[in-house]
């Protein structure tokens, strides 16, 4: 079995309150019937892998912790839908995982990682709104904020 089949079947978690700050805000639930708010994102997917790769570039690591967790989705929605983007966040846990290539043959730990660091984007993402509320209403503000983080670590 492939590591890509064995991750297919986990659920990514997040903490419950960035479901209404942060998903529900900026991403489109699929089925949904509200059309008349204007998502960035189409799918929580996109959002919580938007949080995930800010968290990693930001190096922003976060355990979930007790409390109110949610599960967002299978990761297979992610490898089914962004293809790549499943690729790099498996690569991107791989390279910060402090088990190294042994967590290859563990899962679990590569979703933990994911998590944690979607955590973490998370809560960078806050601080932004929090610092300005109007923050992301610019659709460009999506990605730049991934580009100014790119630019502090070059």
């Amino acid at each position: 079995m492939s590591l890509v089949s064995e991750l297919s079947d986990k659920r990514l978690k997040y903490k419950t309150i960035h479901r209404e700050g942060i998903l529900d805000k900026f991403c489109g639930v699929q089925g949904s019937q509200r059309i008349i708010d204007r998502k960035y994102f189409s799918q929580l997917w996109e959002g919580y892998t938007w949080a995930a790769i800010i968290g990693f570039i930001y190096d922003k690591r976060v355990p979930l912790g007790s409390g109110g967790k949610g599960d967002a989705f299978k990761f297979s929605v992610i490898n089914n839908n962004g293809g790549e983007l499943s690729d790099a966040l498996i690569l991107l846990a791989l390279s910060k995982s402090k088990k190294g290539y042994k967590c290859l043959t563990e899962p679990d730990e590569i979703i933990k990682v994911i998590e944690e660091y979607a955590n973490g984007g998370f809560e960078i993402i806050q601080s932004k709104i929090r610092e300005d509320e109007s923050h992301f209403n610019n659709p460009d503000a999506f990605i730049e904020e991934l580009l100014e983080r790119e630019e502090t670590l070059t």
